[in-house]
């Protein structure tokens, strides 16, 4: 009788050694998400659900044992699979499993995701993106005029019809229609070939100059209107996160992610997100493929990867889209699970029935 009673004793406080690690981990989880809220009310919460869950496991492993005499037993089973269902299925096993994983992999989420906004940032600040695509259109656009005039050259030099003649006049006509300015025509004394190579020459620096205006005209203003915007704040973002990587190779080994760091990744997203749509939305007038290229380089959400880890719920819609793979969260999931049934065992140890 007295090894029982011990062994019930015994059971009892396991149960609530493992009561107290399990509430635990669902309040961090719980404020994680509600930071504002008391932790005492999460804490209140959390053991009165783990009891009723241990209650839900009792009342089906009573229903199941015939050793001892249980009206109902089907309700009763029925009643312990929902209230198992409701409290630790709904409950416990998600919030558990968050505060696990997000422990375990915290620290280089946030690294990567510092580093990754950083260097986006930086993007933005030396205009990189957007003079690398004006650039691209400037060559693309003297590319363009150069086959063109290529043409009128070849047309004006044809021996079978030498001269400035029908052919020659469509080719430039082409010219103008790819400048959008008209290119005067200059007077060809002759067809002989050392006045026609004057005659091609003239007309090509004449064409140059014009494509040059329009450079400055379309392209220079396009680049200007870009990258005109107050850059104070990336700036101030970008030495917020230098520090916050200082502070991390001074301390690798107690670095997590203060709610304001958080926070303010979400910030440099919605940044880079505007940002990057002024320069996708002018870059569609002329280029679509490039504009699509670019928005590549956008982030698909306006919350940061390290804010989105301290929601539960973000978590676990992340784990069902695939974008934890390769990151252990099973493993958690399992450990989380192996935690509250343990919890379970004993409570079921210690308050378990005795037909007299």
């Amino acid at each position: 009788m007295n090894q029982t009673n011990f062994f019930r004793i015994f059971a009892l406080c396991a149960f609530l050694v493992v009561m107290g690690i399990s509430c635990w981990a669902t309040v961090e989880s719980l404020h994680l998400l509600l930071p504002t809220w008391p932790v005492i009310f999460f804490w209140a919460i959390s053991i009165i659900f783990f009891v009723i869950a241990a209650i839900g496991s009792k009342l089906i492993v009573d229903s199941f044992n015939q050793r001892i005499r249980v009206d109902n037993r089907g309700w009763q089973l029925i009643g312990g699979i929902v209230l198992l269902l409701m409290f630790w299925v709904v409950f416990f096993v998600p919030t558990n499993t968050h505060t696990f994983f997000y422990r375990a992999v915290i620290k280089d989420v946030a690294i990567q995701d510092v580093q990754s906004t950083t260097n986006k940032l930086r993007m933005l600040l030396d205009d990189g993106v957007a003079k690398s695509i004006i650039d691209q259109d400037k060559a693309d656009f003297r590319t363009d005029i150069n086959s063109l005039f290529s043409k009128f050259a070849a047309e004006v030099n044809d021996p079978s019809n030498a001269g400035h003649k029908e052919r020659a006049e469509k080719a430039l006509i082409d010219i103008e229609e790819k400048l959008g300015k008209k290119v005067q025509r200059l007077k060809l004394a002759s067809n002989d070939f050392k006045v026609r190579q004057d005659y091609v020459q003239a007309m090509r620096k004449q064409v140059e100059e014009i494509t040059e205006q329009q450079i400055k005209s379309i392209y220079d203003q396009r680049l200007k209107s870009l990258t005109n915007y107050d850059k104070k704040t990336v700036q101030d973002d970008i030495n917020y996160f230098d520090k916050v990587i200082n502070d991390i190779k001074k301390n690798p080994n107690s670095m997590e992610p203060t709610p304001i760091t958080a926070h303010h990744l979400s910030e440099a997203y919605i940044t880079i997100n505007e940002r990057f749509d002024i320069i996708i939305k002018e870059i569609e007038k002329d280029n679509i493929k490039r504009a699509k290229d670019i928005k590549e380089l956008k982030i698909l959400s306006n919350v940061s990867e390290t804010e989105r880890m301290r929601s539960v719920i973000d978590v676990w819609k992340d784990f069902f889209a695939g974008k934890h793979a390769g990151r252990g969260f099973v493993f958690w999931i399992i450990i989380a699970a192996l935690i509250d049934i343990a919890g379970f065992i004993f409570f079921d140890i210690a308050f378990s029935k005795r037909n007299d």
